[in-house]
């Protein structure tokens, strides 16, 4: 069992990596990789959506900053986590480097319990998109429902989607009302970059839209996920690493369990930049078929999950 489990904790080590420091992007080989501030930023976005949700229901003129600090002064009984030291550090961040940022858009659906918020920021020319993760029962049903669904057939063969994510995000008009959205603000900003976002399911919805809205627009998008489980077939991993106006960074913790599933023909897709307690890793070309790399002999912790540490690594980790 020792020999088991030594051989399934090392079997990483032979995937194609270049290790995250502090030098020059031109030394990991990747044209245009993504400054470590901008994850950080989209991840106090995603915080900011799981700690306050169906708060946003300010005026549309009221900042992101001003939003923050107006409800650090009033009761949190009715927000569903609590705000962690980590929490509050990321949207006091997220206050300075995104002022006068606002969320013009946030929709909370009832019957699938959807929720994603659209924010703009001025200052860094940015239109992101922000799915919260799962939080409720129905979130949890469609986490469990793995079979796949067939996507975009006027355009591929062989294009299958988990089910729940898909059905997550089309059963009502949320993705409709997003793409609708998103293209206005980009109408109205033509020079603002385009991103995605999310943890947990939200980081599933995330990459799933950010895929399915490059084909709506010819805008260059960037997906920036945080702990997804993988999300479709290998044909959907091929066309999405195809698409020209469209890269995706997954950012997951070493032992995060929920990365490692579903198991059976589910990919992940784009670089992955793995977060550990000593380094940080980007792999810009990764086996996803071999099965022993994602046992669930590999060491995997449930712990590895929570949205606060994934924050506190990408604090410890720079590039």
């Amino acid at each position: 069992m020792k020999l088991l489990k030594f051989l399934c904790c090392s079997c990483l080590k032979g995937m194609s990596k270049n290790i995250l420091t502090t030098t020059s992007v031109e030394n990991f080989g990747v044209n245009n990789m993504i400054k470590h501030d901008t994850v950080k930023d989209l991840l106090g976005l995603t915080m900011l959506v799981y700690d306050y949700s169906n708060k946003f229901t300010f005026n549309k003129d009221e900042t992101i900053e001003s939003f923050i600090d107006k409800n650090d002064t009033t009761d949190h009984d009715d927000i569903n986590l609590e705000i962690t030291d980590e929490r509050k550090d990321a949207l006091e961040n997220l206050s300075k480097t995104s002022p006068h940022g606002k969320v013009v858009n946030f929709i909370s659906d009832l019957k699938t319990d959807i929720q994603v918020g659209i924010t703009i920021s001025e200052l860094n020319k940015r239109i992101t998109v922000v799915f919260r993760g799962s939080e409720s029962k129905s979130d949890w049903y469609y986490d469990l429902m793995v079979l796949k669904k067939q996507i975009l057939t006027t355009t591929y063969d062989d294009v299958w989607v988990h089910s729940g994510f898909f059905y997550q995000l089309h059963e009502t008009d949320v993705y409709s009302q997003l793409v609708a959205n998103v293209k206005n603000l980009k109408k109205e900003n033509p020079d603002y970059h385009i991103y995605v976002t999310g943890h947990s399911l939200g980081a599933a919805l995330s990459t799933l839209f950010g895929f399915e809205l490059s084909h709506e627009i010819e805008s260059d998008i960037t997906v920036i996920s945080f702990a997804s489980p993988r999300i479709g077939n290998n044909g959907f991993r091929k066309a999405f690493d195809s698409k020209d106006n469209l890269v995706h960074y997954r950012v997951s913790n070493d032992r995060d369990i929920v990365t490692a599933g579903p198991m059976i023909n589910f990919h992940h897709v784009g670089m992955n930049i793995a977060l550990d307690e000593d380094k940080c890793e980007l792999f810009t070309k990764y086996d996803y078929n071999g099965w022993m790399k994602f046992s669930l002999f590999n060491c995997w912790r449930v712990s590895d999950h929570n949205v606060d540490l994934y924050y506190k690594r990408l604090c410890k980790h720079t590039w």
